[in-house]
C-alpha cells in the first residue's frame, strides 16, 4: 500500500512537472503568420467529373488564383484561360495566430452560379526543397464535416510567383 501511494506521488510529480514544462515551451513559441499572397496553380478533383471535360479526368481540373489580402483574410482572384483577371472566387479567413496552426477556413466558388464549397485549407512548406503548397478539402453545404472518408472537392495548389491581379482588377 505504501509503495503504491509513493509510486502514485512520484508519477504525479513526474507528469505534473512534464505538463508544466510543455506549457512553458508552448508559451515561448511565437506563432508566425503565414502569407498566402501570390499566384497559386494546381489541380482540383471532384465527384462526377468525366474524362472528356476540358482539363479534367484522371488528372483533375486546373485552377489558378491570385491570392491577395482582403478585409477578412485572403481573397483569391480566378485567373481566366486567357490569363486575365476573373472574379473573386475564394475567400479564406485568416489563420488563428494564437495556435500556431496554418489552417484557413472559407468558401470557394469554381463556377458562377454553381453551389460554392465550404473549404478548409492548410499551408505546407517543404523544408528541403522550399516548395510551398496550399491543400484544400471541401464540400457543398453550410459547414465542412471533417469526420468524412472523402470530400467532394480536393485540391493541391503550388505557389508559382507573385500575384498580378488585385482586388481592383477583379471582375464581378
Amino acid at each position: 500500500m505504501v509503495l503504491s501511494v509513493m509510486a502514485m506521488g512520484m508519477m504525479a510529480i513526474r507528469f505534473g512537472g512534464s505538463a508544466a514544462a510543455d506549457e512553458s515551451r508552448a508559451a515561448n513559441v511565437v506563432a508566425t503568420p503565414v502569407s498566402l499572397a501570390g499566384r497559386w496553380v494546381g489541380q482540383y478533383y471532384g465527384y462526377g467529373r468525366s474524362s472528356d471535360e476540358k482539363g479534367c479526368g484522371e488528372t483533375g481540373c486546373r485552377m489558378t488564383f491570385d491570392v491577395v489580402a482582403c478585409k477578412d483574410g485572403w481573397c483569391g482572384i480566378a485567373i481566366k484561360d486567357d490569363k486575365s483577371c476573373g472574379a473573386i472566387g475564394l475567400h479564406l479567413a485568416a489563420a488563428d495566430a494564437k495556435t500556431g496552426e496554418h489552417i484557413f477556413t472559407g468558401r470557394l466558388e469554381i463556377a458562377k452560379g454553381a453551389a460554392p464549397y465550404v473549404v478548409q485549407a492548410w499551408h505546407d512548406a517543404d523544408k528541403e526543397t522550399g516548395a510551398v503548397e496550399l491543400h484544400f478539402v471541401g464540400d457543398t453545404g453550410s459547414e465542412l464535416l471533417m469526420y468524412r472518408r472523402s470530400y467532394p472537392f480536393e485540391a493541391t495548389l503550388a505557389r508559382s510567383g507573385d500575384a498580378v491581379c488585385t482586388l481592383d482588377k477583379a471582375t464581378s
